[in-house]
């Protein structure tokens, strides 16, 4: 198993975590260079089945605590999502029920949200490489068709993220599937953080575990 490197984590870790430090400082962007920013935890995840039968994908691919973390910070989360969903019935009026998934959570606690992940997943680099796992990334099976169907027959997958104009990495990995345990549970939480609403309504999904082997850079700098 290999780590990832600095190169890739200055561009796909910091600067997810630079990214949510200017939002909850209160700096407004253009909302063509919010969603440009998204581009940095959401690769294509390319697998391959048996018969040759390639797919990509794009999945949002996150970072998880290390294990012995995982505990503590499981419960930091289940609190956080349990107060906001107190809030947001608050204002949205004690009859709504809420839903499980969505695009976005309500926006007056958007900022709530990226304040919590700055505390329990996106550190500073002190910090995070004291409490960060760097040799796996991992994400959540949604749909269960082809990137599901390839999994079950080839365990190696390439993640290419990219960021304009030029910034480009791929990240070779062997997938375990993990239907329980403390890393699912734990980047169900962060889903849930940044998609849910009700967290009673989530809907738990089996995570891919991506165990890094290899970290190529072709990036092609202007």
């Amino acid at each position: 198993m290999a780590r990832l490197n600095n190169d890739f984590l200055t561009h796909f870790y910091y600067g997810v975590r630079d990214g949510y430090l200017e939002r909850v400082q209160g700096e407004k962007k253009p909302l063509a260079e919010v969603f440009l920013g998204l581009t940095r935890n959401n690769p294509v995840v390319i697998t391959c089945g048996e018969n040759f039968t390639p797919n990509g994908a794009v999945k949002s691919v996150g970072f998880h605590l290390k294990e012995e973390l995982l505990e503590e910070a499981i419960k930091a989360y289940d609190e956080f999502l349990n107060w906001r969903w107190g809030k947001i019935k608050e204002a949205m009026g004690t009859e709504y029920e809420g839903e499980g998934w969505l695009y976005s959570p309500h926006p007056d606690f958007i900022v709530g949200g990226l304040k919590h992940a700055l505390k329990h997943i996106y550190l500073s680099k002190e910090e995070a490489e004291k409490k960060v796992d760097f040799e796996r990334l991992g994400t959540l099976e949604g749909f269960y068709k082809r990137t599901w169907g390839n999994i079950q027959q080839n365990k190696k997958v390439a993640i290419v993220y990219y960021y304009p104009p030029g910034t480009h990495f791929q990240v070779n990995c062997t997938v375990e599937i993990q239907k329980s345990g403390y890393i699912r549970d734990f980047i169900n939480r962060a889903a849930c953080l940044a998609h849910g609403d009700n967290p009673a309504k989530w809907p738990t999904r089996t995570a891919y575990i991506f165990h890094v082997e290899e970290v190529i850079d072709k990036s092609v700098y202007p």
